[in-house]
């Protein structure tokens, strides 16, 4: 679409957008390889008292980082279907404009 100061290629966001379906399954697999990695690991840092003074400083900032990496993979199916929306919108936009007729 270019209405003289904005244009869009459709066609590119469109495979932009099907890429991140992609991304979104090597970042599943790479969850699922780190959440099996650190569950078999478990609490190796042990329950002595310098074990417990790491898990006070780490645990918090640990989950919050791994409940990210978890919601990754949907977020960018989410980006994605966004995107290939807003390509059909503009797709449409541009033919309304050329035609004067709508899908």
């Amino acid at each position: 679409m270019n209405t003289g100061g904005f244009s869009t290629d459709v066609e590119r966001v469109l495979d932009r957008a099907g890429q991140l379906d992609g991304l979104s399954g090597t970042a599943q697999s790479i969850f699922t390889e780190l959440s099996d990695a650190l569950a078999e690991a478990g609490r190796c840092w042990g329950g002595d008292s310098v074990g417990q003074s790491f898990a006070t400083g780490y645990l918090e900032s640990a989950e919050a980082t791994f409940e990210l990496v978890k919601a990754l993979p949907g977020q960018l199916t989410d980006v994605g279907g966004r995107l290939a929306k807003h390509a059909h919108i503009h797709r449409s936009a541009d033919q309304v404009i050329a035609t004067g007729t709508s899908d």
